[in-house]
């Protein structure tokens, strides 16, 4: 009799046939023969990246639970008044429990959107992944309310003193990846989407205007945030409270030249804080 391969269940060949054994030698022959080959890995392949979604799919509850406590319960917490400290400076400061409970849901949703990143980076996500809507603004949603915290995080232990500014050295992949996928989906130009990277912008601002240079050195970097931050306001993508008086944007734009403040287009601040 002729070898026979049997083929009743496609899932079971093999993704590889490295040995050179006679049973081996056999099927790959028969299997190259039909062509069969790369069409088993690639079926395999797609079988294992929908699974992986799948599981990736079933913990999209973990993520909004957490989400929703730290932008409505932790938020509530951090106040809305004008004299309030916002979420940014409650987290920095780390004085009550609420800002440890935050800290543990950051922590949390850190580890599932790391998990996402390195499945991706191994391709073993479908490639259709980065571009599902529900996905696209789950990642949106996670990058506004959970970066100002990491970035809190990052100068409240003075990490740009030892790996520099947050934005050259300190940026998690989980946020750059996401941002990349919001500009990927609405055919942004790379880098456009940075309002999650606000904070980090203006940490970096005071320790300019603090130099030497002073607020000359940085006047045109200061004139576009503040125009980034009324567009960013305007269209709800970033929290009211970056203009409540405590806060470490308004303490330090306080500061700048009163020639400035009087032609700034957030001097009139006030019509933001109807919250």
């Amino acid at each position: 009799m002729l070898d026979v391969v049997l083929l009743e269940s496609l899932e079971q060949l093999p993704l590889y046939v490295d040995s050179t054994s006679g049973d081996s030698t056999t099927m790959n022959t028969t299997l190259k023969d039909l062509g069969l080959i790369v069409s088993s890995r690639r079926w395999r392949a797609k079988n294992r990246k929908d699974g992986n979604q799948n599981r990736i799919d079933a913990k999209k509850t973990d993520i909004e639970k957490a989400m929703n406590y730290l932008q409505e319960d932790y938020r509530l917490h951090c106040g809305h008044s004008v004299s309030s400290l916002g979420c940014y400076d409650a987290f920095k400061l780390q004085e009550t429990s609420k800002d440890f409970d935050a800290h543990v849901k950051g922590f949390e949703l850190a580890g599932i959107w790391d998990e996402i990143i390195k499945m991706l980076r191994r391709y073993e996500l479908p490639d259709a992944f980065e571009g599902e809507k529900k996905w696209v603004e789950l990642g949106t949603r996670y990058r506004r309310v959970s970066e100002p915290l990491s970035i809190a995080n990052y100068y409240r232990h003075l990490k740009n003193k030892d790996t520099g500014a947050y934005m050259d050295r300190g940026r998690p992949k989980r946020y750059r990846f996401t941002q990349r996928w919001l500009e990927h989906a609405q055919r942004m130009p790379t880098g456009s989407c940075g309002e999650s990277c606000f904070w980090a912008n203006v940490e970096e601002l005071r320790i300019e205007t603090s130099g030497l240079g002073g607020f000359a050195s940085v006047k045109e970097k200061v004139l576009r945030l503040e125009e980034q931050v009324k567009k960013w306001i305007d269209g709800n993508e970033l929290g009211k409270d970056a203009l409540f008086k405590k806060s470490t944007f308004m303490k330090w734009w306080e500061t700048l030249p009163d020639e400035h403040k009087l032609n700034s287009c957030i001097k009139d601040r006030e019509g933001f804080m109807s919250v």
